[in-house]
């Protein structure tokens, strides 16, 4: 399926653009290197107009050798009717290793719904999916932690109107599971996704089945993936292994401040510079971010941003 790439947003994509990427920026603040398994509550500060409500696990089972169960996730509420429910996932900052690993292995996937009939070509790479799907026997796993949240919600005195799902890198495969998963086991709810560097998830069975799902056809909750032309993290599982990506994305282009440091990967992919990109973008009528030197404070260092090109993606000159 053909990518349609574009270089500026609409006002109203704009505004949640900017909301579901400072989502996902908490979910990292909400995972403690000390204790995996703890929501770092004290860390996290909710969006203007959104109140923090709980956070998930799940079994850290593509970048750890020992499968520790790990906080994945923060939900968050607004603060008045009718509810808006944002589902960030956190993403990882090994980028090395997302390069190396991915694509070896693919499997079929399972909605929570397991009466649903799903097409039998459907293939996602498997780590992504183990860490979606694996329990142990203390710890439910993330996509039934996800189902009884939602559920919870549902049925409380402030009902889910709408639900944004979001993540960065390895968060953004995962918001991709869960927003099909949503579409197939709970198609009552209005869910829409924007996501930030996400790999391909699946093959081109997968994204077709993603793309029939009636949320797609509204462009308003048709999933939208944000790509720094220079981050390689989106420029796996390689296609030639049979994966693809989803067909609609926003592109933006930056890379550490200089020629030399182009090829940084680390911060041609950090989540902090596609969020001080993002919001330099949303300061012109452009919706695009043309800056030489762009101070990123909390990583340290300037980045510089360009108009992007598709000439540039997954290129490093």
């Amino acid at each position: 399926m053909a990518i349609q790439y574009i270089s500026s947003i609409n006002d109203t994509d704009k505004e949640k653009t900017l909301l579901l990427i400072e989502a996902s920026l908490q979910a990292y603040n909400a995972f403690n290197d000390d204790d995996p398994g703890k929501c770092q509550q004290e860390k996290i500060i909710a969006p203007a107009g959104f109140d923090f409500v709980e956070c998930w696990t799940g079994i850290d089972a593509i970048f750890s050798h020992d499968k520790t169960v790990e906080c994945y996730g923060v939900v968050f509420r607004s603060q008045v009717a009718p509810y808006i429910y944002i589902f960030a996932f956190r993403g990882t900052s090994s980028v090395l290793d997302i390069l190396d690993d991915l694509g070896v292995e693919s499997r079929s996937f399972t909605p929570y719904e397991t009466s649903i009939e799903i097409p039998s070509g459907i293939a996602v790479e498997s780590g992504f999916y183990d860490v979606y799907s694996s329990c142990n026997k203390n710890t439910p796993s993330m996509q039934n932690q996800l189902f009884h949240l939602i559920d919870q919600y549902e049925t409380s005195n402030k009902p889910i109107n709408q639900l944004y799902i979001t993540g960065h890198s390895l968060g953004s495969a995962l918001s991709e599971l869960f927003t099909l998963d949503v579409a197939l086991s709970r198609p009552s709810i209005i869910a829409s996704n924007i996501n930030y560097a996400c790999p391909r998830v699946g093959n081109r069975d997968f994204v077709t089945f993603y793309e029939q799902q009636p949320a797609q056809q509204n462009r308003s909750t048709q999933t939208l993936r944000v790509q720094n032309t220079y981050d390689k993290v989106p420029c796996v599982p390689l296609e030639d292994m049979g994966y693809q990506h989803l067909p609609y994305a926003y592109i933006i282009a930056f890379y550490k401040d200089n020629w030399i440091e182009k090829a940084d990967l680390i911060a041609c992919h950090s989540s902090l510079n596609y969020h001080a990109v993002l919001n330099c973008a949303a300061e012109n009528d452009q919706g695009i971010c043309v800056c030489e030197k762009l101070e990123v404070p909390a990583n340290g260092y300037a980045i510089t941003s360009k108009e992007p090109t598709q000439s540039t993606i997954c290129s490093f000159w």
